[in-house]
């Protein structure tokens, strides 16, 4: 019996929020044990200001997202108009270059009137900032729109 439903958004093929953050708890354990660096890229999505977006229009642009990542990325909704994406064996710099990646091809999906606010986390660098969000589940961090550090981009 294939339970990947209980582990995938059915509206956006991201995986669900709880599944991602224990994701994101064994990719910084893993990344603690041996050494290595991973990223944490986090997404929003909004209505253009002055544009008229349906609501249905969040939703589609974070489908898109599925199709931008690497097979060894993990994305994962983590509220509403909000994603997250845990790239592996990445470092900083790697990790700005994967951003730029992502947000361009972003950019070009056929989803209008929407724009992406980015955050970019690193391990090690940001290990403390990784811990709070995995026991906070993203709820209280930035009150609802992801903290613009190191790498800002609107589309």
């Amino acid at each position: 019996m294939d339970e990947r439903w209980v582990l995938i958004d059915p509206n956006t093929g991201l995986h669900v929020g709880w599944y991602f953050w224990l994701r994101v708890l064994d990719e910084a354990n893993r990344a603690a044990r041996y050494g290595i660096p991973f990223g944490l890229f986090l997404l929003e999505v909004e209505r253009e200001a002055g544009k008229h977006a349906p609501e249905r229009a969040l939703e589609e642009a974070m489908a898109v997202v599925p199709s931008v990542i690497r097979s060894t990325d993990l994305g994962g909704v983590v509220g509403p108009g909000r994603v997250g994406i845990v790239l592996p064996h990445q470092d900083a710099s790697a990790l700005e270059q994967a951003a730029a990646r992502i947000l361009s091809k972003l950019d070009d999906a056929p989803v209008h009137a929407v724009r992406w606010s980015a955050r970019m986390l690193s391990y090690p660098r940001d290990a403390a900032e990784i811990s709070h969000l995995l026991t906070s589940g993203w709820r209280d961090a930035g009150a609802g729109a992801p903290r613009r550090r190191a790498f800002e981009r609107s589309a």
